[in-house]
């Protein structure tokens, strides 16, 4: 494994780390200045945009875990294509554990190399399945 592949698998599970970690600039700072995410619909732009819907989405739960697993990065220069499955689990209230929201599926990356090191310029998430309660982020 090279060294770049290394540092986008770190970029990967950085991003899901930060999820949890309820750290909305180091969970920003995973994307270029222009980088664009997709989730369910929704397009968002630009770190502050990006990091503005789980700083709004996932507050609503006491705890989250998110995994990161089956990474692959293709390299191609200062540019690689990577993915990673996810599995989500969002805890609406610690004291009922047994209640929760959980989704499945794939994130696939479109990454650079910037004067930063590797960020994402691209993130789309896939939804492939969900259980329990009902997962929902607010329309931007």
């Amino acid at each position: 494994m090279t060294r770049d592949e290394v540092e986008i698998r770190e970029l990967m599970h950085t991003f899901a780390r930060a999820l949890d970690e309820r750290d909305w600039d180091a969970y920003a700072n995973t994307f270029a200045d222009d980088g664009a995410f997709e989730i369910m619909g929704q397009r968002r732009v630009g770190r502050a945009e990006i990091a503005a819907g789980p700083a709004r989405d996932l507050t609503q739960f006491d705890r989250t875990q998110h995994y990161s697993t089956n990474h692959r990065v293709e390299l191609d220069g200062d540019r690689a294509t990577a993915s990673h499955y996810l599995l989500a689990v969002h805890v609406p209230d610690a004291e009922r554990p047994n209640e929760h929201a959980d989704v499945g599926g794939r994130y696939l990356c479109e990454c650079r190399r910037t004067s930063e090191g590797w960020c994402f310029s691209e993130v789309r998430l896939e939804i492939w399945w969900t259980r329990g309660i009902e997962f929902e982020i607010e329309q931007a």
